[in-house]
């Protein structure tokens, strides 16, 4: 009876509770960028009762009693309580990121792990956080966003790439821009649009199995795939405008230029006993007529435009039971703000993966891309920025008026060239087109085995068009001058692998072993000449001055790599790995090196007198070391070469070019590291790392004995060592129902210095700015003398002389006015002391706000453009910059106060000195990201899932000390540039664009 009586009430319950059920309703969507978030959990807490999000987020689910509490968890974010009432409808409920995610997957080497079992330096950074940035490629995009990655936007061109370091510069000669790896393929094309995350692989643990091309870091590009069944849309179209940000260079107006030229007047003659020391003005306005006040014309303004920029990309995703797919295209344009500037670019990208059974996959990737844009002439840049605001650009009809030495009109620029007219007169186009297809194939033999080919081939066509019309004034007037150069790249590479995997309770064991195969070819080939008629630009009217150009190189590579994984009780990581890459581009015996890894990790909050406390969700301890290598100097450096450029009997002559070395071989960066991961109240993740990189048998042109006939040979000398801290903090400082603000902070702190060379090495660039390269001594160290103002007596420049003893040590300091005595000296290194990034991110309901800052700290830039534009009267034809407050011209004996020497008395003020040698620390807001996610109701009467519109502005403000342009400055040498220093470059841009996102 009792059971009746207590199965009787039961039902009565359940049928109460059955009858009370009503839906709750809404969308779960991403904290970070407010997209849906496809497959999430959701459950009534304390109940059975759960369903998952549809793809575009929304979910509907049953609730038993009048009030509940649903929990709703999903990969990769934290996961949330919310408080729900019964018939409660279209609520939004965002997740946060969950920065201590250890089961994600994270991308490494030639295979993936999970975070968790990382014992190497590697830093994630996810598509959300990547594009509140907008640009044509990634290395923009990772600015501020990587502890010790120095991203150098030096140039704003229409298409320009930044410069790229990864923990400093570890090489003199060799290439110190990242190894690129997208979808597992070293190389590869692809779109900003189409990336769906970046991993940065920082130490030899992680680079080792990349071998001699991993020198300077790894960059792993990971392009978007399929999340669910269902074929989803993506659409994004962005649309804005640039500025040019011309920084604190400042130019005078008529009226300023007017009276700073008084100066340059004044009564002063050197040595004469009757100087009044005053302006003799008669002589001023016989030469500077007061209507010259009235000619005010900016050519900055003239030459630099507000310049639009277009963004459209579209894709569509989605799974069945045998196949994964997308396919993504996008068109980007963007307009030079400098005068006949641009750039275009349309990318094809299609992935798909067949699932034929449960053990072989096939996957097939191809990127087609292709681009055109204008470049320009350094010199339009010069003259943009040094013809003077007295000089018209233009005649009474709007035209730009050509002038050269013989025009009778007054025209008080020195060089007499209206760069406007020229850039109508001249035409610096380029274009290109690149395929990459992918194939990959993955067999799993057993369940502990598998095998894995990765295979690419790529190819590449460019070429480049300069041509100067006969109309334009300067070197090419009369004459025109026309180039085109023609390149073209193809070859592949395979990756063949074996995988395996063994799980033995408390034992874990992985690793792989394979061969790689590498080679490609490039040829150029190309024209000039000079002698052109009016209206024809092609090669063939050139009637002088004819050179024909061309090359071929071929390059191959061939490796083996291994790698071993064991893990115990899921607290102790061991892993080791090696590899041996032949190159082609050393002599036989040299062909092969060898680079190895050894790292480890004890995960400490994993052992029992961690696991119960609510504080420390992962404490992680990991220290690693290896070697990598670096061929990236040219292929034909061990060779004697001989040089055909001449005739002998009217015959082709050769002549020594190139001294032979056969035991040229491998640079090797042997790396160390230590670091922990320490990850507090599921809201805190702090990661350090201690790095010490030490490259060897440096590739360097080794000063030769006068007896061998030739002054260099390329010889392996000399060590740099980098050493340096990395520091990287993530916190979520409030999350609720409404309100969430999450802070990333990371900063870099590195070392570098020189040992082992034979003997110091001075490497002079343009203008005379030299670089020391010496025992002890830092890369990209400036070599000059000390400027120390002026002579409060003479007004003449004054420098500084040290005094030595006859140990060869600086004992004294004398100032002198003699430029030939004074004393070149080490003044500063320009590569930054420490640098890094402070990011911010706030959500209110539907509303997302991301604040990115990047700081860098401690860096030389040489102002050459200060060299013309504060040029103490040396060419009174140029324009100035405004000079700062506290500076002062002299004006007479005994002026102390006097920052700028004299101009009757300024002999070598302009030749290189510290006197335009700035501290290039700066701290700028890179970028402003603003978004709104519209109502999912009002999106779907529109047929869409959800509709995102946002607001962004790029390099909204630069605070720095630096005079002059934008002191991000090249830091990568070659023949036309030398590191740190900073020459009339093409300037950055504002950004200010408006973006429409839909998915459907």
């Amino acid at each position: 009876m009792k059971k009746v009586v207590l199965l009787f009430f039961s039902l009565m319950v359940f049928a109460r509770v059955f009858s009370q059920s009503q839906p709750v309703s809404g969308k779960i969507t991403s904290g970070t960028d407010q997209q849906p978030l496809p497959g999430a959990a959701i459950t009534v807490k304390g109940t059975t009762i759960g369903v998952s999000s549809k793809v575009d987020g929304t979910f509907s689910i049953n609730i038993p009693t009048q009030k509940a509490t649903l929990v709703i968890t999903s990969m990769g974010f934290l996961s949330k309580e919310v408080e729900v009432t019964a018939g409660q409808k279209d609520m939004v409920i965002f997740l946060s990121e969950n920065i201590t995610q250890l089961n994600d997957v994270v991308v490494v080497g030639y295979t993936s792990k999970k975070q968790s079992e990382l014992t190497s330096a590697v830093t994630v950074v996810s598509a959300d956080k990547l594009k509140d940035v907008t640009a044509n490629n990634v290395g923009t995009m990772l600015q501020g966003k990587v502890a010790g990655l120095q991203v150098v936007n030096s140039s704003g061109a229409p298409g320009s790439q930044p410069e790229i370091r990864l923990r400093g510069v570890s090489s003199v000669n060799a290439n110190q821009s990242p190894l690129y790896v997208v979808d597992g393929i070293i190389g590869g094309n692809y779109d900003p649009n189409d990336v769906e995350s970046v991993t940065v692989l920082k130490d030899a643990a992680s680079t080792a199995l990349y071998g001699s091309q991993a020198n300077a870091g790894v960059i792993i590009v990971t392009t978007k795939s399929a999340k669910s069944g269902k074929t989803r849309f993506e659409a994004k179209i962005t649309s804005g405008f640039r500025t040019a940000d011309f920084g604190k260079m400042n130019l005078m107006n008529s009226n300023e230029l007017y009276d700073y030229q008084k100066e340059f007047y004044r009564d002063y003659i050197v040595g004469a006993t009757d100087n009044s020391y005053k302006i003799d003005l008669i002589k001023f306005y016989s030469e500077r007529p007061l209507d010259l006040r009235n000619q005010d014309y900016d050519w900055a303004k003239e030459s630099f435009k507000a310049a639009p920029m277009y963004n459209v990309y579209i894709a569509a995703s989605g799974k069945t039971e045998k196949n994964d797919y997308y396919v993504g295209a996008s068109y980007y344009n963007e307009k030079g703000t400098f005068l006949n500037t641009n750039y275009q670019r349309i990318n094809l990208r299609g992935n798909s993966t067949y699932h034929f059974s449960k053990k072989l996959d096939i996957t097939n990737n191809i990127n087609l891309s292709a681009s055109t844009g204008r470049s320009y002439d350094y010199m339009d840049m010069y003259y943009s920025f040094l013809n003077m605001p007295w000089d018209n650009p233009y005649d009474a009809n709007g035209n730009p008026v050509y002038v050269d030495g013989t025009s009778t009109f007054k025209w008080w620029s020195r060089d007499k060239i209206n760069p406007i007219h020229t850039i109508q007169n001249s035409d610096h186009t380029y274009k290109g087109f690149d395929v990459n297809y992918d194939f990959m194939l993955n067999y799993r033999i057993t369940n502990w085995l598998t095998f894995t080919s990765t295979n690419r081939v790529s190819a590449a066509f460019n070429k480049s068009f300069n041509y100067v019309s006969p109309l334009a004034a300067g070197t090419y007037h009369d004459d025109g001058y026309i180039d085109e150069l023609n390149t073209l790249n193809y070859g592949g590479i395979s990756n063949n692998l074996l995988k395996f995997n063994f799980d033995m309770g408390d034992h874990a064991l992985s690793g792989l072993a394979g061969i790689i195969f590498e080679g490609g070819r490039t040829e150029f080939s190309g024209g000039s000449g000079r002698g052109l008629p009016i209206g024809l630009k092609v090669l063939n009217v050139a009637s002088n001055t004819q050179l024909v150009n061309g090359y071929n190189l071929t390059t191959e590579l061939r490796s083996f790599l291994s790698q071993v994984n064991y893990t115990y009780k899921g607290r102790y990581i061991l892993s080791g790995s090696f590899r041996v890459d032949g190159s082609s581009a050393f002599p036989e015996s040299k062909q092969y090196g060898s680079f190895p890894s050894v790292s480890g990790a004890w995960i400490i909050s994993n052992e029992e007198f961690l696991k119960s406390n609510n504080v420390i969700n992962n404490l992680k301890l990991r220290a690693s070391y290896g070697v990598t290598g670096t061929q990236d100097i040219g292929a034909t450096r061990y060779l004697g070469l001989f040089s055909l450029t001449t005739q002998y009997n009217s015959i082709a002559g050769a002549v020594p070019y190139q001294l032979a070395n056969p035991l040229l071989t491998w640079e090797a960066k042997h790396q160390t590291n230590v670091g922990f991961d320490l990850s507090l109240f599921k809201r805190i993740n702090l990661t350090v790392d201690a790095y010490r990189n030490n490259t060897k048998n440096l590739l360097l042109q080794v000063s030769q004995p006068l007896s061998v006939g030739f002054e260099t040979r390329w010889e392996n000398a000399g060590n740099v060592i980098n050493k340096g801290i990395e520091i990287g903090l993530n916190t979520i400082n409030i999350t609720n129902k409404n309100f969430e603000w999450v802070t990333d902070f990371n900063i870099n702190f590195n070392n570098n210095k020189i040992y082992g060379l034979p003997a110091d090495i001075v490497k002079t660039g343009s203008w005379s700015i030299s670089q020391i390269y010496r025992n002890g001594g830092n890369l990209y160290e400036f070599y000059m003398p000390k400027w120390l103002g002026v002579d409060a007596q003479t007004g003449a420049p004054v420098w500084e002389k040290l005094v030595y003893n006859d140990a060869g040590e600086a004992v004294a300091s004398e100032k002198t006015s003699n430029y030939a005595e004074a004393t070149i000296q080490e003044v500063g290194s320009a590569l930054p002391k420490f640098q890094g990034g402070f990011n911010n991110s706030f959500r209110y309901k539907s509303f997302g706000l991301r604040v990115n800052t990047y700081f860098n700290y401690g860096n030389k830039v040489f102002s050459n453009n200060l060299r013309f534009m504060m040029n103490d009267g040396h060419e009174p034809y140029y324009n100035q910059i405004k000079l700062p407050d506290n500076a002062k011209v002299w004006s007479g004996p005994g002026d102390t106060e006097a920052t700028e020497p004299s101009p009757q008395n300024s002999a070598n003020s302009t030749e290189t000195s510290t006197r335009y040698l700035r501290n290039g620390s700066y701290f700028t807001i890179r970028n402003i990201a603003f978004n709104y996610t519209l109502p999912s109701a009002f999106a779907k009467k529109l047929s869409f899932e959800s509709i995102t519109v946002g607001l962004t502005a790029d390099n909204v403000a630069t605070f720095s000390n630096f005079l002059g342009q934008d002191p991000q400055t090249t830091i990568t040498p070659n023949g036309f540039a030398t590191p740190g220093v900073s020459d009339f470059k093409y300037p950055n841009n504002r950004q200010y664009l408006f973006t429409v996102n839909f998915n459907f």
